[in-house]
């Protein structure tokens, strides 16, 4: 059986709820009800008794909850003292992180990771923020900068770093003369909004359609892969898109890049690691991530 169904399995069965389930797993409802199906497939019985109203275990899945929850115990102690033990040999200290938190407050805590470990070989990879989670989990990597909500128990989560995003806008966009002034996002209903596939930001995404319902209206969505590919669709005059980081690093050929008022999107970006990881170089991390918190969160 596959460990990563039985967590999914651990989490129905402790909330009793596919909805929450997916909440704290940070991934979407219909996936882990796939997993669940594909997993009840495998066992040979169902699990749970699913109605419009409640979710209950079966007596196959009671049975299984009472295997699954040491069996997951054990095999995270197994993998937190193998990743500890090769780490400690090899110099490698594995690193993931969104784009949009290199972008911010990442370069920072690595350049004091580095300062205070130089013989320490640093691996990052860009990865989503739930690619991180589950690597985190399967020790793949050891300490992720991933984009919030984020919730897993076995994880510690600790904010670092927290901005409104700013809007760009075609420079002859009507509401582009009050530059200097905070626009209402109200103004910019009719305009389609640039955005990255949900699969790729769903943090963000889901911010920015909560933000423009609360301002009154549902966006007109326009969907992007790559940044850059997403401010030049600005740069045409097809949407406005929202901006985050040093918007100083982009271009502002015929762009505006505006403050907008509350109800204005924000983003946060957390630094994770595994809560009983008993790694020394997670120390500056943890060190530096308090501080940061306190320095932004103030």
């Amino acid at each position: 059986m596959d460990i990563r169904a039985l967590r999914y399995f651990l989490q129905v069965a402790e909330q009793l709820s596919f909805i929450r389930a997916a909440e704290r797993l940070n991934i979407s409802q219909p996936v882990v009800t796939k997993v669940i199906s594909q997993l009840e497939h495998e066992i040979g019985s169902k699990l749970f008794d699913r109605t419009t109203r409640r979710v209950a275990l079966t007596p196959a899945g009671a049975v299984l909850l009472k295997e699954v929850r040491p069996l997951i115990a054990h095999v995270e102690a197994v993998q937190q003292t193998v990743r500890h033990s090769v780490a400690e040999r090899s110099g490698r200290f594995n690193v993931g992180y969104t784009t949009l938190a290199m972008q911010s407050v990442t370069p920072a805590l690595l350049r004091s990771f580095r300062a205070e470990h130089p013989d320490v070989e640093v691996d990052v990879r860009e990865m989503t923020t739930q690619a991180q989670i589950e690597a985190l989990l399967s020790a793949e990597i050891d300490i992720g900068f991933v984009l919030t909500p984020v919730a897993d128990e076995l994880l510690t989560i600790v904010p670092v770093h927290r901005e409104r995003l700013k809007l760009a806008v075609p420079d002859y966009h009507p509401h582009a003369a009050s530059k200097h002034q905070r626009a209402p996002l109200s103004a910019f209903a009719t305009d389609y909004f640039i955005i990255p596939p949900r699969s790729q930001f769903p943090a963000v995404y889901d911010e920015i359609i909560r933000a423009c319902e609360v301002a009154g209206f549902r966006p007109r969505l326009k969907e992007c892969g790559e940044n850059q590919t997403c401010v030049g669709l600005a740069r045409a005059g097809l949407g406005v898109v929202f901006m985050s980081g040093r918007v100083s690093d982009v271009s502002s050929e015929g762009l505006v890049f505006m403050d907008i008022e509350d109800p204005a999107p924000v983003m946060e970006i957390a630094v994770a690691w595994r809560t009983r990881d008993p790694s020394s170089l997670l120390s500056v991390f943890k060190e530096n991530a308090s501080i940061n918190q306190l320095e932004s969160f103030q």
